[in-house]
């Protein structure tokens, strides 16, 4: 029982940051149509920026997460106003638009290992002090991150749902031609959607940072794969199913290990897990988890 509980336990936590994660890919896709396979540096990023900014130059650990977010929304912006709004206008095909952002990708990637160095990083929190439950070990660190991934999850879904930008949003994705004309401001809708993938993705980093203990410039590539799967396993372009996805794919990885399941696993093989989940999903509900009815957003 107290396995279970434990698995159970870490598998919401990773479930909560491959949710905020996917989240972000899924809005980019829905508005956009374009797979930010940026997304895992943008986690790789946030965390190695609030490391810097926590440890180098001496900032409260939350005012150096709130910097890291901004930081990567900024980049996102930046990215939106020099690249992909030329390549709209130019008319850029699917192909191009996948390079593009492919390369976006390995510059990104290899513009942090430049700046910031090869050598792990770990941040200044106790990674030993946990909780006792149902004979479960909590630690504090996860118990942290499941609480304020669930306060940004819940927040970010009453944005898209109530708030007149999350309203547009969601008519832009569902009729980008009728959107247009019926007068939202599409400039304002992209920009939040940017807005959104930034902050939760370097969100989604430091989370992940905070949950490993130790992480390297390569964290956001190993788990770039797994975020996309639950991104595919939600429904493409459906915000709501990213966040369940990650929290499936969050839970079925960490009890594929459960010894009481034919002696489990190894947790090296999760991300193979992962991908087994997906296509057994994909092959009963090719459109993913919430089907071809399923709202873009």
């Amino acid at each position: 029982m107290a396995e279970f509980v434990q698995l159970l336990f870490n598998g919401l936590v990773e479930g909560s940051i491959f949710g905020i994660a996917a989240l972000g890919i899924s809005l980019v896709y829905s508005v956009l149509k374009l797979v930010n396979f940026a997304a895992g540096d943008f986690l790789t990023l946030g965390a190695f920026t609030t490391f810097f900014f926590a440890t180098n130059s001496h900032l409260p650990f939350i005012v150096a997460v709130l910097l890291s977010m901004l930081l990567g929304v900024a980049i996102s912006l930046i990215l939106e106003f020099i690249i992909w709004r030329k390549l709209r206008k130019s008319g850029a095909g699917m192909l191009a638009l996948f390079l593009v952002a492919t390369g976006v990708a390995f510059v990104l990637r290899q513009s942090i290992a430049l700046i910031f160095g090869s050598n792990s990083r770990k941040f200044d929190i106790d990674q030993i002090k946990t909780f006792e439950f149902l004979g479960a070990q909590i630690a504090q660190a996860q118990l942290a991150v499941l609480c304020c991934a669930s306060v940004a999850i819940t927040v970010i879904a009453l944005f898209i749902k109530k708030s007149t930008i999350g309203k547009n949003m969601r008519a832009y994705s569902d009729n980008p031609s009728l959107a247009s004309v019926s007068g939202i401001n599409v400039d304002r809708v992209i920009i939040a959607t940017w807005t959104i993938s930034g902050a939760f993705g370097a969100l989604a980093g430091i989370f992940q940072g905070t949950v490993q203990g130790q992480f390297t410039n390569g964290m956001g590539l190993d788990l770039l794969l797994s975020i996309l799967a639950a991104v595919v396993l939600g429904t493409i372009g459906d915000a709501y199913g990213a966040l369940i996805g990650g929290f499936v794919l969050g839970i079925v990885m960490e009890l594929s290990t459960w010894d009481a399941l034919l002696g489990g696993i190894p947790s090296t093989y999760k991300p193979v897990v992962a991908f087994a989940v997906l296509v057994i999903v994909l092959l009963f509900k090719p459109e993913g988890i919430f089907g071809v009815k399923a709202r873009k957003i």
